[in-house]
């Protein structure tokens, strides 16, 4: 029976992550979970599945001791439990994990998990891991298409070395809605047109554009529209002041952080995401696991593997997308037909479940 590890920086559940060690362990491989970070609802979730978790947790004062100190201890871990395979996520990982293979017989995949980086968000350490991290890497495992295109045509990967796999989900492990407070929350936020938006409130998730537009459809067109903004970020205060200033305290609502959030995008009738980058966005299939229409961004993501203009989502140009979101919001403002998020719900099940998915592993698995 071959040992497979996880090697994982952060303790907090990720539904893609977990689905995919469970889904090897039924497949009766020895799966085994190493985090960076304490035991938590992670590797809870992993125990009742009756999976081993352990963890190496060390203070970061000096950023060269620390990533010297997992290396060793990454190393030792594969040699005393005889790893035939190491699965490495997150660049944290990553960049201990392109080391420690030249000291240890087992076979490392690099998963990579972000696409491009741009403009204030940009971090000279990140770019540098990932120059080191692509050199060394002997596989590079990415989610999509556009982040295949970013490593190997922006970044200069040999294409041979990096293979396409999307992330796969078991849906079932999602909460269902409830719907009273689905309920509650369209009668709170009552309107004929409800956008809800989840997404980091940082620069690379662009809600100037969208605030323009609602502004635009809210006090030019006096249209009934609101927008709901879930989730926290550096640019809450400057958000907080337009709201004011633009007279929009009606009509966009920072609401922060939420633990119910498959409630909100229930209750929305619209899910916008205008990220100039993302690597494989999960917001957008839950929202189509409670078929909702959906409008992205073409050339980001995977949007465009599962998304078809019209049929099951709207996607709309990265560059300069106002007019288009507006063109699209008026649209669905006066008819937002069912069919297209029951569209999405399909897409999204056929083509990122854990059984469409785990087959693209069986050659990595079984060299």
């Amino acid at each position: 029976m071959k040992k497979i590890l996880f090697y994982y920086p952060s303790n907090k559940r990720t539904i893609s992550i977990e689905s995919l060690i469970i889904g090897f362990k039924y497949q009766g491989y020895q799966v085994i979970l190493l985090t960076q970070s304490d035991e938590s609802e992670l590797h809870e979730q992993l125990h009742k599945n009756e999976i081993e978790t352990y963890t190496y947790v060390i203070k970061k004062n000096k950023a060269i001791i620390y990533y010297f100190r997992h290396f060793l201890y990454l190393i030792k871990f594969c040699k005393k439990n005889d790893i035939n395979i190491v699965y490495s996520h997150l660049q944290q990982a990553n960049i201990i994990s392109v080391f420690a293979q030249f000291f240890c017989s087992s076979k490392f995949y690099i998963c990579r998990h972000h696409s491009s980086v741009s403009g204030s968000e940009r971090n000279f350490n990140q770019s540098l891991f990932d120059k080191v991290i692509n050199k060394l890497a002997k596989l590079i495992i990415v989610p999509s298409k556009m982040v295949q295109k970013q490593v190997c045509e922006v970044e200069g990967v040999n294409p041979n070395k990096v293979k396409l796999i999307y992330y796969g989900y078991d849906f079932e492990k999602y909460p269902k809605p409830n719907q009273n407070e689905v309920k509650k929350i369209r009668l709170q936020f009552s309107a004929k047109l409800l956008l809800v938006k989840v997404a980091r409130l940082v620069p690379g998730k662009r809600y100037n554009e969208l605030f323009n537009v609602l502004k635009k459809m809210v006090i030019d067109e006096n249209k009934d529209v609101k927008l709901l903004v879930i989730s926290e970020g550096p640019l809450m205060a400057e958000f907080k002041t337009y709201i004011d200033s633009n007279h929009l305290i009606n009509h966009i609502f920072l609401l922060g952080n939420v633990e119910n959030v498959i409630d909100y995008l229930a209750a929305a009738d619209v899910v916008p995401l205008l990220s100039e980058a993302e690597a494989s966005n999960s917001v957008i299939k839950e929202a189509g696991l409670v078929s909702k229409t959906v409008v992205v961004c073409r050339n980001v993501g995977d949007f465009e593997d599962y998304i078809e203009q019209q049929i099951n989502g709207y996607l709309i140009p990265k560059d300069n997308p106002e007019r288009d979101l507006d063109e699209v919001l008026n649209l669905l403002y006066n008819e937002n037909p069912r069919y297209i998020g029951d569209g999405l719900k399909k897409s999204v099940l056929n083509t990122f479940s854990i059984d469409a998915v785990i087959s693209s592993y069986y050659n990595l698995n079984n060299f």
